[in-house]
């Protein structure tokens, strides 16, 4: 229904939403060719994203994508464009990947992938691409991860010095306390106080590891959720 309300729109209407869609709004558009790898189309977005003009992103030539995509992507590039190739069925698909800018760094984009044109027996030919820079949102889960790994490691430090005190402290106490020749009643009343005071620190311990489990384990099921 919605479709048809836009097909019905004056010609002069659709053309300006069109333009508004390609070239204001901020975000990249393309048209992929599958077979020949390489994009039909790309709105002035993309070129804003990596720091290349049209002029400067046309020399690149055919072989463009082997030039701008990071090479640890290649694997899933290539899985990706043969699961493009050989589904006559699935219209949307979602993709994320790093591209190389003109200054040197990367970033990361997601990509909302549907089909625009299909052979006659339903394989694609044509996409259209919407890609969004999300290397903020990966960089932070990145920083997130390895803020939790060095918590993780100043923990394990922490567990193993603390309890080693904590058994020094216990079999000192425990001696004391088996010690005939000790008869004062404040000393007693200290060591039974040390030997609370060293319960308590093993159970902290134990809650902190308890606790620091449980933020890993949320932070990588955020983590697995797809950007």
């Amino acid at each position: 229904m919605e479709n048809t309300k836009f097909l019905n729109l004056d010609t002069n209407i659709k053309s300006e939403i069109m333009k508004h869609v390609l070239y204001n709004m901020p975000m990249v558009i393309y048209l992929f060719d599958i077979h020949q790898r390489r994009n039909l189309f790309t709105n002035e977005q993309y070129h804003k994203e990596i720091g290349y003009t049209t002029e400067e992103f046309d020399t690149l030539g055919k072989d463009c994508l082997n030039k701008l995509i990071h090479p640890d992507d290649f694997g899933g590039l290539k899985r990706f464009y043969k699961e493009l190739a050989c589904n006559k069925n699935s219209d949307f698909y979602i993709h994320i990947n790093r591209c190389l800018c003109k200054n040197g760094t990367f970033k990361w984009f997601k990509n909302c992938i549907t089909i625009l044109e299909r052979e006659k027996s339903g394989v694609p030919l044509t996409v259209l691409g919407i890609a969004f820079d999300i290397t903020a949102q990966v960089e932070t889960r990145q920083k997130l991860f390895d803020q939790i790994y060095n918590i993780e490691k100043v923990s394990f430090k922490l567990s193993h010095e603390l309890r080693h005190e904590h058994s020094k402290i216990l079999s000192i106490l425990n001696l004391s306390k088996d010690n005939d020749m000790i008869e004062i009643g404040d000393i007693q009343w200290l060591a039974n106080a040390l030997h609370t005071s060293a319960e308590s620190i093993d159970k902290s311990i134990y809650d902190i590891s308890q606790q620091l489990h449980l933020i890993k384990s949320e932070f990588i099921s955020l983590n697995s959720t797809q950007l």
